[in-house]
């Protein structure tokens, strides 16, 4: 039976409220890819040198430590004021965080408005995850959390692509206009989205348990949040890094620098898309192995690279996990929580995406100074590699899908 549709246990909704769900997190993945093409032409306009590059690379990922901080927040909140308000009102202050940038030039400016769009983020990720959970269960929402992670890949991929044209022909600000994008989705959740009554008992595809309370729901699951945040420093790594390689090989054109990079995006669409159906087949930890070994193959390989050709094989390798890592983490964290967990459960969810984010310049830049930038991919690439074979040896029992919903 298709579980879109409406039956005893289940729960449906219309495909705008889907629509605004997998938009939500499309947006979200504009907030660092947006800036990406923008960081060498950014280094050069604060004035070109390690400490500029530096700079680049943390504006590009200062919104990922707000989200931190915001998104359990807004987890919480949407506990007590509901999903929707905490949608409507993160959408307003992400399109002024970020298309924001395009009237403003100073460094503090810059700052001020890329934490506002951090905040942001934060609030519309958060309530979008969650979203998916209330209004959407078993089969169906692990499509949905598949498509929604498709569908902010292709969006990444695109601003990569064209971010980079438009900082070719208009400068640096140019693909700050990307965020404009917020506008239709604020004005379709306006009217589509409402709250649904938090259930107290849980998902009928999820483990039968009672309300332990929120902190002891997620003290089940902590060692996933770990992974997540690992597996989104792997992911994040050729959006951060790969443009100074690329440069360094005397590659100036924007747009060919974001089309390299942009196919960890394109791949990462690709295998989103398809988590959903592959579900039947693999089990949650088979994904996560999967997702691990082939990011710290790719970042490897970007390490070994001899040529633009093999960055660009490697950047293809790590989009086969970065698309497959949050709908599976997602996923296991909606069957192993209580509902009851469900919204802070998300918050922590976004928490862990960005922290890896944040923390990708953090940890390449003093690896870089001191052993080289190929050694730096080399040293993350062996982590996730030997934390996707452990994965495989230790969850041996669910890498294979035993028990099919249908």
């Amino acid at each position: 039976m298709d579980q879109t549709m409406p039956h005893p246990g289940h729960r449906s909704s219309s495909g705008l409220v889907a629509a605004v769900c997998v938009a939500g997190p499309a947006l979200v993945a504009l907030i660092p890819m947006a800036a990406a093409p923008a960081m060498v032409a950014m280094a050069r306009h604060f004035g070109a040198s390690a400490d500029s590059q530096f700079f680049s690379q943390i504006i590009m990922t200062l919104p990922a430590a707000m989200l931190v901080l915001s998104a359990p927040l807004a987890g919480l909140l949407a506990g007590k004021v509901g999903q929707r308000t905490v949608l409507l009102v993160s959408l307003f202050l992400y399109i002024i965080g970020g298309a924001g940038v395009l009237v403003v030039s100073s460094s503090e400016a810059l700052m001020a408005l890329r934490v506002l769009l951090g905040i942001a983020g934060g609030g519309v990720l958060t309530s979008c995850l969650g979203l998916i959970g209330d209004h959407f269960s078993g089969h169906a929402r692990e499509r949905l959390l598949g498509y929604a992670t498709s569908a902010a890949s292709l969006l990444a991929a695109v601003a990569l692509v064209f971010g980079g044209r438009l900082v070719d022909i208009a400068g640096w600000q140019a693909p700050f206009a990307l965020y404009l994008l917020g506008v239709p989705t604020l004005f379709v959740a306006l009217f589509v989205i409402h709250d649904v009554p938090i259930r107290t008992q849980p998902d009928p595809f999820a483990p039968s348990v009672p309300a332990l309370g929120r902190a002891s729901e997620i003290a089940k699951v902590w060692p996933y949040f770990l992974l997540l945040v690992l597996l989104t420093l792997g992911m994040f790594t050729p959006a951060i890094q790969v443009a100074f390689v690329l440069e360094a090989r005397g590659i100036g054109s924007q747009q060919t620098i974001g089309s390299v990079i942009a196919a960890t995006s394109f791949v990462a669409m690709i295998t989103a898309w398809a988590y959903g159906h592959l579900r039947r087949w693999l089990g949650v930890h088979g994904f996560l192995t999967i997702d691990a070994v082939s990011m710290g193959a790719g970042i490897a390989m970007i390490g070994l690279a001899t040529s633009t050709e093999m960055i660009f094989a490697g950047c293809c390798l790590v989009g086969i996990g970065a698309g497959m890592s949050e709908p599976a983490i997602a996923s296991l964290i909606f069957r192993k929580t209580n509902a009851v967990a469900h919204a802070l459960a998300m918050g922590l969810i976004v928490s862990a995406l960005n922290a890896g984010q944040f923390f990708n310049p953090i940890i390449f830049d003093p690896l870089r100074r001191s052993y080289g930038p190929g050694s730096s991919f080399l040293a993350v690439g062996a982590v996730l590699l030997i934390v996707g074979f452990y994965i495989a040896l230790r969850q041996r029992q669910d890498l294979l899908q035993k028990d099919i919903e249908t």
